[in-house]
């Protein structure tokens, strides 16, 4: 049925139910709805009919009054707030209130819980004639944040409109067109909700995990959970915003992290789900596996609520440990280096959340995951599955030490060594190429504490690069008797080893490329990095040479057999 959006808006009143999604229009969405009103200004007539989409509801089940938006509400709320900035830029405002309030003075559009309160000083910048700058601060959730900035670009094109104008346009969007779906059966209509997008913005994984599992609960379990799972989920969102503002947030994963970060999560999660967890596995096909088992489940037995309930109460607890493991990267050391220095693979991620859920998780495991990255990934081999494996062994510390270990001792040999002992003995060679590992081997080498590191973190990542303390062009220069080399091969055999190598500001470095010991002397000292400033001040600097570079490539190693002692017990 096509209706007049004035029809649809003014005498209605209309809930968006739990299992929804949160509001997740962006201002380019604003802009496509802004032009169609444009457009229908241009018209001829009012009565063309210009259509905004499509509405799909059904009847409260509580109360037959209000109707349950099941699609569209994406669109009605940027209407609602649309029409509300316009009615407040005509003159008699107070007129037209009743198309938005009902009887009882609440919104004829009723947000969700979570957003009520929001929603309402949302609306309150229109009455006050002016944005709220501080409102946007006060944003909880992604869906709150893009509340705001809507509003905020609503408000932009209706601030300096005239009375008449407003009220021009107010009438000519009540007059454009709207399709009335209407579902009698509420059960359908929550089952609809999975089939259904709203204007091509396709339901992100934890708005269909939601509504999966509040589905369920309704169905099944006589809607017992509906409400702590909506809870539990409006807390997830807003770890995941909490997240995405986390100084940690543009180390973790791949540059497409941040933009999928719930998703991410929710992967992670998955993995340590026994009965769909394989490494494999995207976040959709997990979701999949995961429709699969709630399908075939007996939801006949008290089990299958406490099933929804534990796995809803895992998800949420998985979201919070999460945000205090980052939150830690800010005074552990240990912490910091593995997400900050050495950006581990997040196969990692699953069983070092989960230690962290059992409170198993201490300095001792967190140099276990930086020992297993540097030897799973620097070999130049993949070991997603067996990281991935490690989720198994959470509930032990005992387990996981020797599974990890035994794990990295098997990598080692498949890479071709021997032994561990093999491994350690050239682990000073060829250390430019190692790139992080060789930045995270060379701070905890030195003992670098948590505040010098955090110093070290350039506005969002830690940016250092390596630098070669004896300059690489020597060779053409003529230089190598200088530094006692013998020849060429005699100094090839150095050049990239830890001994000649140090972390150094990107632009330290640029500016200190190829030049002597004496100039690169002032550079160093600019270094946040202190041990590079002592190394710069030590008396016996401008004679560094061969010597000194075997000198410290023999203490690198032999602090990497204390390092690696554990891994060393093992093999003897």
């Amino acid at each position: 049925m096509i209706k007049k959006v004035k029809e649809v808006l003014n005498n209605s009143i209309f809930f968006i139910p739990n299992y929804q999604r949160d509001y997740a229009w962006e201002e380019k969405n604003l802009d496509d709805l802004w032009e169609d009103l444009l457009e229908a200004e241009q018209a001829v007539s009012d009565e063309m009919g210009h259509f905004l989409g499509t509405i799909v509801v059904s009847k409260n089940s509580k109360n037959p009054e209000i109707y349950d938006i099941i699609d569209g509400q994406q669109r009605i709320t940027t209407i609602f707030m649309l029409r509300y900035a316009l009615n407040f830029r005509t003159q008699n405002s107070q007129r037209n209130i009743v198309y938005f309030c009902d009887d009882n003075d609440n919104f004829r559009l009723q947000v969700q819980d979570e957003n009520k309160l929001f929603f309402n000083e949302v609306l309150k910048q229109a009455e006050n004639n002016k944005i709220n700058i501080e409102l946007e601060n006060k944003a909880q959730t992604q869906g709150q944040q893009k509340l705001y900035k809507v509003f905020k670009a609503i408000w932009s094109y209706v601030a300096s409109l005239e009375s008449d104008k407003a009220l021009k346009l107010f009438n000519i969007i009540g007059n454009m067109s709207i399709m009335w779906l209407e579902e009698q059966d509420s059960g359908k209509a929550i089952r609809m909700f999975q089939t259904v997008n709203d204007r091509g913005i396709p339901l992100l994984i934890l708005d269909k995990l939601k509504s999966l599992l509040i589905l369920y609960s309704n169905k099944y379990c006589k809607g017992e959970l509906d409400e702590v799972i909506n809870e539990r989920f409006g807390k997830i969102f807003k770890i995941s915003m909490n997240i995405k503002k986390h100084k940690t947030i543009h180390s973790l994963g791949d540059v497409q992290f941040y933009q999928e970060l719930e998703a991410r999560i929710f992967n992670y999660h998955s993995l340590g789900v026994k009965e769909i967890g394989h490494y494999k596995n995207s976040a959709n096909i997990h979701y999949n596996e995961l429709k699969k088992v709630l399908k075939n489940k007996d939801k006949t037995k008290e089990e299958f609520k406490k099933w929804l309930d534990d796995y809803s109460k895992d998800l949420l607890q998985f979201f919070e440990t999460f945000l205090k493991i980052l939150e830690k990267t800010q005074d552990n050391i240990e912490m910091f280096k593995i997400f900050m220095i050495l950006k581990i693979n997040p196969y990692f991620y699953s069983s070092l959340i989960r230690l962290e859920m059992n409170n198993i998780l201490d300095d001792e495991c967190l140099r276990l995951f930086s020992q297993a990255e540097i030897i799973f990934y620097s070999l130049r081999q993949t070991n997603d599955s067996t990281a991935f494996k490690l989720v198994e062994v959470t509930e032990s510390k005992d387990e996981f030490k020797n599974r990890i270990i035994d794990d990295c001792n098997k990598c080692i040999k498949r890479a071709g060594y021997y032994d561990i002992n093999e491994f350690i003995s050239e682990i000073s060679e060829d250390n430019y190429e190692w790139g992080k590992y060789f930045h995270y081997l060379f701070l905890t080498y030195n003992n670098v504490g948590i505040e010098e590191c955090m110093k070290l973190i350039d506005e969002k990542i830690y940016a250092f690069t390596i630098e070669h303390i004896i300059p690489q062009n020597i060779i053409d220069n003529g230089l190598l008797k200088n530094y006692k080399f013998e020849n060429e091969d005699d100094f090839n055999k150095l050049k990239n080893t830890f001994g000649n190598l140090i972390p150094l500001e990107k632009n330290l470095n640029s500016a200190c490329s190829d030049r002597s010991l004496l100039d690169k002397k002032e550079y160093y000292k600019k270094s946040k990095l202190s041990c590079n400033v002592s190394f710069a001040n030590d008396e016996n600097f401008l004679n560094f040479e061969k010597k000194q570079i075997i000198k410290r490539n023999e203490d690198f190693t032999k602090w990497a057999r204390k390092f690696f002692a554990d891994f060393l017990k093992i093999t003897q």
